[in-house]
C-alpha cells in the first residue's frame, strides 16, 4: 500500500495567538509542512454557536477533532499540491 502524501503525528501542535489558530505539522517525503487551522474553523467543528474562542478551548477542540483535522489537512494538501506554508484551514474548509 502506498504511503499517504502527508502524514501526521498526534500532539504536534501549538497555539499561535498572533494568528488566532493552531499550527500543526505534517510530514512528507520532502520534509515538514506547516498547517494552520483558524480559531473560526475550530469553532465550526466544536460549536458553531460560539462567538469566539480562547486558547484553552481552541486546544481542547483541536485535540478532540485532531483525526478529522488531519483528514481535512491531507485533502487540502493534495488539492493545493503543497502550496506556500502554512497551509491554512478555515471555517469554509470544515463546514459542509
Amino acid at each position: 500500500m502506498a504511503a499517504a502524501s502527508v502524514r501526521f503525528e498526534r500532539g504536534e501542535y501549538e497555539w499561535l495567538a498572533e494568528r488566532n489558530g493552531i499550527l500543526f505539522l505534517g510530514h512528507t517525503d520532502l520534509g515538514v509542512v506547516e498547517f494552520l487551522i483558524t480559531g473560526e474553523a475550530l469553532i465550526e467543528l466544536a460549536n458553531p454557536e460560539l462567538d469566539g474562542i480562547d486558547r484553552d478551548t481552541a486546544i481542547d477542540s483541536f485535540v478532540e477533532f485532531e483525526p478529522d483535522i488531519h483528514l481535512l489537512a491531507r485533502r487540502e494538501f493534495v488539492s493545493r499540491l503543497g502550496g506556500e506554508p502554512p497551509i491554512l484551514l478555515t471555517a469554509a474548509d470544515v463546514s459542509g
